[in-house]
């Protein structure tokens, strides 16, 4: 499953792209709100322009299969710019192992961890 990032412009224009996405969470935590949700966009993309200006956003999943259910994530974003590669790299085949698995995730992660990617951030507010 993808998500769909909601940003819009300071007009309040909006935007809505898919990511890969993957979660960060503290296992030991007891609130269901001390996660963040990960993606990667590039610097000129809609996504990060809008972001940049405007950090509000909102995340949807939702499940393709019967009974098609679906959660949303309001936040504000945080956008690291320029990454050190390492922890770009890391980032982007993790992600590209969660959606293209485990035997080419490597090749994925270093075709994605480029300059100019920018790291996107996103603890919930409700």
């Amino acid at each position: 499953m993808t998500s769909k990032v909601s940003t819009a412009t300071l007009d309040g224009i909006p935007h809505v792209a898919p990511v890969w996405f993957v979660i960060d969470y503290d296992p030991r935590s007891n609130d269901n709100k001390d996660f963040t949700v990960i993606f990667t966009t590039f610097h000129n993309s809609v996504k990060a322009r809008h972001l940049i200006s405007n950090p509000n956003v909102c995340l949807c999943v939702d499940d393709q299969k019967p009974p098609f259910s679906f959660t949303m994530i309001n936040g504000i974003a945080e956008i690291e710019q320029d990454p050190k590669y390492d922890e770009l790299f890391s980032l982007t085949s993790r992600l590209a192992e969660r959606y293209m698995g485990k035997e080419i995730a490597e090749k994925y992660g270093k075709r994605n961890a480029i300059k100019g990617e920018c790291i996107i951030k996103v603890s919930p507010l409700k």
